[in-house]
């Protein structure tokens, strides 16, 4: 497709409130926004106006590698920015899609524009739940994440990589050993992915608008539906990651946050 690049569309989520409620956490959900790894990327451009986050590809892909490595890292962005935010309790919506965009840097300001943009911007107003969405059409080139079908365009991602980890185990009894979770890379981050499930579950009481909390349910669903019971397992823990191995050493397996 002619002038089509990778679109990872981001809207941050009650903005709005904290526009005029917490201008101290904006100040800290931007600092984080400012840290993405994103950023660093040579082959990606990120754009920040408001709410609204937009990362694309600088480099054209030619081969079906190319594009796979495009979607992997557009991912993996989403995924930087949900444990980054995870302290603040801060929820997005993303779509990534790929469309015409076109993006010029002109003497006095940036221009960009195209229908991949419009597309997302569209949808994204539909979705009924929180998280990273995959346009269909490119799932294909998805080789590192899990998906299931959300509607007609789209298909639910799923980010939490350790709790994949443990479903790839199968339904197990508690506690695995505590040396080959201590020793054991596949566990980093387990809190991480353990504390998202708990703020969605725990956002399904606190909100009180019921199109919110809707929300907040459609994505627990989600998440429902392929992990059953590690989710049953985390719920009637209090979402502890711990319950997989209590004597485990799990000081060390807990990503960094700004």
């Amino acid at each position: 497709m002619k002038d089509a690049k990778y679109l990872l569309y981001i809207d941050i989520l009650g903005f709005s409130e904290l526009v005029r409620n917490n201008t101290k956490k904006i100040k800290k959900l931007f600092t984080v926004i400012d840290s993405l790894n994103a950023h660093d990327h040579h082959d990606f451009k990120t754009l920040v106006f408001s709410d609204t986050i937009l990362i694309f590809n600088n480099a054209t892909p030619v081969t079906e590698h190319d594009h796979e490595y495009f979607v992997m890292f557009a991912c993996e962005f989403i995924q930087d920015l949900m444990f980054k935010t995870i302290d603040l309790d801060i929820q997005f919506r993303a779509i990534l899609t790929y469309d015409q965009f076109y993006y010029h840097h002109l003497k006095n300001m940036e221009a960009y524009y195209g229908t991949a943009l419009l597309n997302c911007y569209y949808k994204e107003k539909e979705i009924n739940a929180l998280g990273l969405f995959i346009d269909k059409r490119i799932n294909k080139y998805n080789k590192i994440f899990r998906t299931t079908e959300f509607d007609n365009d789209l298909n639910f991602v799923y980010l939490l990589q350790t709790i994949e980890f443990l479903h790839m185990f199968g339904e197990f009894d508690p506690p695995i050993d505590e040396g080959y979770v201590s020793a054991g890379y596949d566990f980093f981050g387990l809190q991480d992915d353990v504390k998202t499930l708990k703020n969605i579950y725990s956002n399904i009481t606190l909100q009180k608008d019921s199109k919110i909390r809707g929300k907040y349910l459609e994505t627990y669903y989600q998440y429902q539906k392929r992990y059953k019971w590690l989710m049953a397992l985390f719920q009637n823990s209090n979402f502890d990651h711990t319950v997989v191995s209590p004597n485990a050493d799990w000081t060390h397996l807990k990503r960094g946050h700004i």
